[in-house]
Formats: structure tokens, C-alpha cells, sequence
């Protein structure tokens, strides 16, 4: 009887030792907050980063709060980082829309310890422990690759991002170097990721220049807009267009014959990653300074695997 009622004591003591286990770890789990801040919610590629993200803090029991704009405002994005400095959590995701914007508020965030992560877009300030990335670089490489595997002469209109924007100049410099490499003339002009601009300059590029023979577009809305503009002018059949993201529009255009080519970023993998090297700071972990994501390359050839 003396053993029966020991081991029940046993038992009711490993039970209540494990209950309080589960306890102090759901506590901690949900005493983290963590602030998300993405480029904007109008673009595919931007929400399945911040669908991303949230689901990957809900695994892991944190508390998420999307301050992400509607719309791509850098100002806003920068009042949305004091804010939840500020609020006082306990780390912070930025997809930035203007890189340069943030140094006060990073300063500021770091004076409280609230570590910081990056996300697609790299900001240069020593307090950013970790940046979550395609490597746009090789991933926009590999985009020139195939322009220079389709067009043997002529010049390669490059729709491009912000001014000095680290992503955008990544994705610039990958194709240029490909198609100059190969004896292709390059044309850059800036458009701030904005259809409007994308479809206007390849309207206007295409009218002034007939020697254009490529157009890639670092951001798939860019590229769709220069699908329609070339369409207009009855020169879909022979420019080669190629975007940046894998956005689902841009796979339709691809599968219908319009679109040329696409680069497809992981961005599922990218807000997961970004929320796991967030909570790793936090928690007082070593987290890799720059986790790079693999780009592929979407044509009709394996459109299909992707739609």
C-alpha cells in the first residue's frame, strides 16, 4: 500500500513538474512581441512575406504586430519602426522601402536592445543582427543568363528600382554585367518599382529605340506593365521580358506566352526566416549575419511547377 501510494506521489509530482514546465514556456513564449514592418500590402509578393512571417510567429507562440503600410511609404515605414521601438518589443522585422531612413530609429533601438532583422532589403547600420535576402546578385545573374541565351544583339532596357536602393542595384548590376559581357548595350532608368513609370518608359524606349530586343524588370508589376506597353505597340513577339519575384500574375503571363521569363523569390521561406533569426537575437543566440535565399529562374519550360 506504502508503494502504491508513493509511486501515485511520484507520478502527481512528475505531472505537476511537467504542467509547470508547459507553463513557463508558453509564458515565455507569449511574453515576446515582435514587430513586422513590410515593404507594403498592395503587392503578392510583399503579403505572402508578412503571411509568412505571422504564421511562423504563431508556431512558435509569439506575438506579431504587422505595422505594415497599404501602400510603399518610406516615412510612414520609419514611424512605424519608432512606434514600435517605442511600444517597447522585443524585436523588430524591416522590409524597407527606403534603406537610407532608418539610422535615428536604429540608433534608438539599440540604446533599448531591441534587436533588429532585415528582410529581402539590407540596411547598413551595425545594429542589424541578421539579414533574411534572395541573393539578388546571383538571382539577377542568372536573369541575364537567359537574355543573353535569347537575344544575340541590340540593347537591354533595364527597368529599375529607387535611387541607391541596395536590392534594386543588386538586381541592375547582375543583368548588366551578363549582357555587357556579351556585348549588349545596356539602358537604365530608374522607376521607383512604379507600374506607371515601367509602362510609360517602355512605351517611350520602344517608339525611340527599335534597337531594344530585352527589357527586364526588377519588380514583377514593372514587368507586367512593360508586357502590356510592348503588347500595345505590337512588339510582344519580339522583345524578351523578363521580371523579379514569381509573382502569380506574372506565372499566368508567362504560361500564356506573353512574359518571357521570371525570377522567382522565395518569400514564404524568407518571413519564415526572418521571424526564426529574429527570435534567435532575442533569445541571446548566434544568428547568421546574412541568410541568403536561392532565386529561380521561372520560363515556359517549368511554369507549370509553379502555378
Amino acid at each position: 500500500m506504502k508503494l502504491t501510494t508513493s509511486k501515485a506521489l511520484k507520478g502527481i509530482v512528475a505531472a505537476a513538474a511537467m504542467t509547470a514546465t508547459m507553463i513557463s514556456t508558453v509564458a515565455y513564449a507569449d511574453g515576446i512581441r515582435i514587430a513586422y514592418t513590410g515593404y507594403s500590402t498592395d503587392q503578392p509578393f510583399w503579403v505572402g512575406v508578412g503571411e509568412a512571417a505571422k504564421n511562423k510567429a504563431a508556431e512558435l507562440g509569439v506575438e506579431f504586430i504587422d505595422l505594415t503600410a497599404t501602400q510603399a511609404d518610406a516615412a510612414a515605414q520609419k514611424d512605424a519602426v519608432d512606434r514600435a521601438i517605442n511600444m517597447g518589443v522585443d524585436g523588430i522585422i524591416i522590409g524597407s522601402v527606403d534603406n537610407r531612413a532608418f539610422g535615428a530609429s536604429l540608433d534608438m533601438a539599440a540604446k533599448k536592445g531591441i534587436p533588429v532583422v532585415t528582410v529581402d532589403t539590407g540596411i547598413d547600420h551595425e545594429h542589424v543582427g541578421s539579414l533574411v535576402q534572395t541573393d539578388n546578385l546571383a538571382a539577377a545573374s542568372v536573369a541575364g543568363d537567359y537574355i543573353v541565351s535569347q537575344v544575340t544583339e541590340g540593347s537591354v532596357l533595364i527597368l529599375g528600382g529607387s535611387a541607391g536602393h541596395q536590392t534594386g542595384n543588386a538586381r541592375r548590376d547582375g543583368v548588366k554585367n551578363a549582357a555587357e559581357a556579351a556585348g549588349l548595350e545596356v539602358i537604365f532608368v530608374i522607376c521607383d518599382w512604379a507600374e506607371a513609370c515601367g509602362y510609360e518608359t517602355t512605351i517611350n524606349r520602344l517608339q525611340s529605340n527599335p534597337s531594344i530586343k530585352a527589357i527586364f524588370a526588377a519588380s514583377d508589376p514593372m514587368a507586367l506593365a512593360a508586357v502590356s506597353a510592348a503588347k500595345e505597340l505590337g512588339r510582344l513577339d519580339d522583345v524578351v521580358i523578363v521580371g523579379f519575384d514569381g509573382n502569380p500574375g506574372n506565372l499566368e503571363s508567362i504560361a500564356a506566352g506573353e512574359q518571357s521569363a521570371d525570377i522567382k523569390q522565395d518569400n514564404t521561406t524568407m518571413g519564415a526566416m526572418s521571424v526564426a533569426n529574429l527570435i534567435g537575437l532575442i533569445k541571446g543566440e548566434k544568428v547568421a549575419a546574412f541568410t541568403p535565399i536561392d532565386g529561380i529562374l521561372i520560363t515556359a519550360e517549368n511554369v507549370n511547377e509553379y502555378r
